[in-house]
């Protein structure tokens, strides 16, 4: 009876030890699917410079010892697989992405944009209010937006009241295709984020140096203004996701950013730290309490 008792009592301590290791760290079956399409420095189709949020989503999975499968992905489609279930994590969302979609939010930030305008630098149109894009629309110009990508409620509108000149880009790499057709003269105003824009055309111009070719040949793009001002973007967890994930991840940008690998791995895509251009209340919120 004592022996029977004592196996008894180990047996239910070494279970009371797994559980107890299953409840610290989420079990991982396999990879964590995360997406989003092609949104260079954030997202890169490249081997060697993947993308500052790939770069950060995986260092944050290695120190947590789960892996991430990622997964170049249209944003609508990304969104409403997330919302299914069927794929795990969609990089760089708006709020109101997260909310039309009902998924879970990371805490902390994950980059920013800003709502800029880009013409040609023949076109003398620039953005200084609403109104300026709602005259240039009724005046039959096209303005080039990407599928699946949320501006706000004042563009928001007016993209629905106009939608007959709207050119909106679908595809893993659609402002690469609206670059090209500002260039061709397909589209009068095109709408994106500094930082992804000046990427691409940096780019551009690296590697028409590289070719030794002109680019006097092909219309150069100017900044024609900003509606609003930064807007923080987040990650976008499915619903059945565990909600321990998103712990992992506020809690891993937070040790980035305090060891300094973060400013590391952003200095690899001239981009400073989102942190310093806008400390999001919820931002300062959520610190406090991981720091609690």
């Amino acid at each position: 009876m004592i022996k029977h008792a004592k196996n008894l009592i180990s047996l239910s301590l070494a279970c009371l030890i797994l559980w107890s290791s299953i409840v610290a760290k989420p079990v991982q079956a396999k990879p964590l699917v995360v997406a989003s399409d092609e949104w260079c420095p954030y997202v890169c189709d490249n081997a060697h410079l993947p993308g500052f949020l790939v770069e950060i989503v995986t260092e944050i999975a290695a120190k947590n010892s789960f892996k991430v499968r990622f997964s170049l992905t249209p944003l609508a489609r990304a969104l409403d697989l997330t919302e299914k279930g069927k794929i795990d994590i969609v990089l760089g969302l708006t709020p109101q992405h997260i909310s039309n979609f009902q998924l879970q939010k990371s805490h902390l930030s994950f980059g920013g944009l800003y709502n800029d305008f880009y013409v040609r630098a023949s076109d003398p149109w620039r953005f200084k209010s609403i109104t300026d894009l709602e005259i240039a629309l009724k005046n039959n110009a096209i303005l080039g937006t990407i599928n699946g990508y949320e501006y706000g409620d004042n563009i928001g509108n007016l993209l629905k009241d106009n939608t007959a000149h709207i050119f909106s880009a679908s595809g893993n790499s659609p402002l690469q295709k609206q670059l090209r057709m500002l260039r061709l003269g397909r589209l009068d105003i095109l709408l994106d984020s500094r930082f992804t824009v000046q990427y691409q055309l940096s780019k551009l111009l690296q590697k028409s140096s590289q070719l030794k070719t002109s680019s006097m040949t092909e219309p150069a793009i100017v900044y024609a203004g900003t509606e609003g001002g930064f807007i923080p973007l987040f990650l976008g967890f499915s619903p059945l996701l565990s909600k321990e994930y998103v712990q992992l991840f506020d809690i891993g940008l937070t040790n980035l950013r305090e060891n300094g690998r973060l400013n590391r791995i952003l200095a690899k895509y001239g981009v400073i730290d989102w942190h310093q251009q806008s400390v999001t209340l919820q931002d300062k919120q959520s610190s406090l309490l991981m720091e609690g």
